[in-house]
């Protein structure tokens, strides 16, 4: 499966699948789905030895990649960074960027993306405890 399936959607909230991530292939984007205003999320997987076919940056948003299995390597303005499951990178607009899968391993990320600079409150300086 490499596409979202929206399962609920009630007022203040949305539930969607992308299925067993074990079998996800492909890339898939949240934001349509979900409503997402002030972030985007994909899901993305790199068969073995394969990479992103190009190089990129943003104009304004920063990314956060979670590698969820696999192993590969990052290429961040030309310095390549080796990342398997559990790696967390930060990636700053500017930075051009690029991924690729190891020969012998596929690699899954989860992209998450939002404006850099943009977050004023987080946790508890924006959660509300309910007794």
């Amino acid at each position: 499966m490499n596409k979202i399936e929206l399962q609920k959607t009630a007022e203040g909230y949305t539930v969607a699948t992308v299925g067993n991530l074990a079998s996800f292939e492909g890339k898939a984007f949240l934001k349509e789905v979900l409503g997402t205003t002030g972030i985007e999320i994909s899901f993305g997987t790199l068969a073995d030895g394969e990479e992103l076919p190009f190089f990129h940056h943003h104009k304004q948003n920063e990314e956060v990649y979670i590698v969820v299995s696999g192993e590969g390597t990052f290429i961040l303005n030309n310095d390549e960074i080796a990342v398997a499951s559990g790696s967390v990178v930060k990636v700053e607009p500017e930075v051009s960027r690029c991924i690729k899968a190891t020969d012998s391993s596929p690699l899954m990320y989860i992209c998450i993306q939002s404006k850099a600079g943009s977050l004023e409150q987080y946790t508890m300086t924006d959660g509300i405890v309910e007794q």
